[in-house]
């Protein structure tokens, strides 16, 4: 592992750790070893050094299969899908912990937040619509509800890492099952009897 990768990855640690508003560029030199100067050849600034880390993670979840492949097809894939994202989240939660404050600081990280979210409501669109076409969800819901179940899905994969550290305060793969099956969950006041049946299964 090279120095650059070796500094992204001492910062994802210490920041997973002990949050930005306490690692500096000094604290992750000290983590390895090395003068302050010699990770500002790589960084400016922990702000720099927090961008890289948050477009590598929007990179590796761009992806993912579920967002490389398109929308998952069952209601099993669909799941497996949520499963594997807050997976990844969980190693970058330091993001969604501080996110506001990076936005604040960073307003090019809100535009491709923002850009993102729109990318993934046209996704979910056409996701809902191949569950209808299959007699897995409802025909008879409103176009308006399925935007508002878009938004609550969002509002949970965005800040359950937040809602965790101060409630429930599960670790690892049990935090990461409780929430993709709390997003899950969402999904069965919309199924038909069809599509229960195969939640259930």
């Amino acid at each position: 592992m090279n120095t650059k990768e070796k500094i992204l990855e001492t910062a994802l640690e210490l920041f997973n750790k002990q949050g930005i508003d306490v690692i500096t560029i000094r604290h992750i030199a000290k983590e390895m070893g090395i003068s302050h100067s010699n990770i500002q050849y790589y960084f400016k600034n922990a702000d720099d050094i927090i961008y890289t880390i948050y477009a590598r993670h929007i990179d590796e979840l761009n992806e993912l299969p579920v967002f490389a492949n398109g929308p998952a097809a069952t209601l099993h894939t669909l799941q497996e899908s949520i499963t594997t994202i807050l997976e990844h989240i969980y190693q970058y939660r330091f993001i969604y912990i501080h996110f506001v404050m990076i936005a604040r600081r960073m307003p090019e990280i809100k535009k491709v937040y923002t850009q993102r979210f729109s990318i993934r409501r046209r996704q979910f669109l056409r996701l809902f619509e191949n569950y209808r076409e299959q007699g897995i969800v409802r025909t008879d819901i409103p176009e308006e509800v399925w935007e508002s179940l878009i938004r609550s899905i969002y509002l949970i994969g965005d800040f359950w890492i937040s809602a965790n550290e101060l409630t429930t305060g599960l670790k690892g793969k049990k935090a990461v099952n409780y929430y993709a099956r709390l997003l899950g969950d969402l999904f069965y006041p919309y199924l038909t009897e069809k599509g229960k049946k195969l939640a259930a299964a």
